[in-house]
């Protein structure tokens, strides 16, 4: 405190001139400071040398390696700040032969394309490479029509057309040799509830590249309605006194239709017969069987596979 109160009477007019004197003393610090020279750790950027037109890299190439170094302070402060940084280049005369450079291969490297900079260590212990042969291939284009995304009730009501029948596609051999000979388009949209055309991609791996990106894909589609009927059953070759008589004279239908033909269907479109010749003795029943149904139902079941026969007493005939 004693110390402040003895500068503290100058220190209003000279404050300036203190000031000065601090800039001037840290200024010269710094530059005897970074005249000296230093080991520090950098991440050192490197790039590839090799023919990329025949070949696919696969996995991300490793864009830096960590290394330590020694030098004057302007020269690590400029690397540091990526100043004028040439790369490292690594040759990779064949690139998919190649699968690894362990240290021992990159310390040479390195040290001979250090511009300014003296290497200690190289703390990268490996460099993986993942480079296969670009393959090409010309496939056929291909809608799985099952599996196509449409809103519950909807169904195809017309053929699937594809503008490009086949396309061009390249990427790394392993994954094109994996490939069968044709490629799924692949869809979007969810719940397809219209009549769609529209441009779609392929379920590939986003690494393999295609001539064509898209193709035009058009279909119908259309509300298919779960309704049901009931008709007069017609019987067959019963006994005509009425010994044997079926245990009801009708029968519910249910099918699927098309909304656009619902009002088109009436009982005269379905035929069902009981026939007694095919009676099954052991337990009376006979299977009723369909003759025929409007031509646009779809998925047709009967509410019934067993009708039973009775066999009342005389009295009651």
């Amino acid at each position: 405190m004693s110390l402040f109160r003895f500068f503290a009477p100058g220190l209003k007019e000279n404050w300036k001139v203190v000031l000065l004197s601090i800039l001037g003393a840290t200024t010269f610090w710094f530059f005897n400071a970074m005249n000296k020279s230093y080991s520090t750790r950098l991440d050192y950027p490197i790039a590839y040398e090799f023919n990329q037109d025949s070949v696919v890299v696969v996995d991300p190439l490793v864009k830096n390696v960590k290394i330590v170094v020694t030098s004057g302070g302007w020269n690590l402060l400029r690397k540091t700040l990526r100043i004028n940084a040439t790369p490292i280049l690594v040759p990779l005369d064949n690139p998919t032969e190649i699968r690894f450079l362990t240290r021992s291969s990159l310390v040479p490297m390195i040290s001979e394309q250090l511009d300014g900079l003296k290497l200690t260590y190289v703390v990268t212990d490996t460099l993986f490479f993942n480079i296969q042969e670009k393959v090409t291939k010309k496939l056929a284009i291909q809608v799985d029509s099952i599996n196509i995304p449409l809103k519950d009730s909807y169904r195809l009501t017309s053929r699937i057309r594809i503008a490009n029948d086949s396309a061009t596609f390249s990427g790394p051999k392993s994954y094109m040799d994996s490939l069968d000979q044709s490629v799924l388009i692949r869809f979007t949209d969810k719940n397809i509830d219209s009549n769609f055309d529209e441009e779609l991609g392929y379920q590939l791996d986003k690494i393999v590249k295609s001539t064509q990106k898209e193709t035009n894909v058009k279909f119908d589609v259309a509300r298919f309605l779960y309704k049901d009927i009931t008709i007069p059953i017609e019987f067959l070759h019963f006994p005509e006194d009425s010994s044997a008589v079926a245990s009801q004279s009708d029968i519910k239908i249910y099918y699927t239709i098309n909304e656009n033909f619902e009002d088109e269907v009436s009982e005269s479109d379905f035929s069902v017969t009981v026939d007694y010749t095919m009676m099954n003795d052991r337990d009376s029943t006979i299977t009723p069987i369909l003759m025929y149904a409007h031509d646009k139902a779809l998925d047709i079941v009967l509410a019934l596979d067993k009708l039973s026969v009775e066999f009342p007493p005389a009295s009651f005939r």
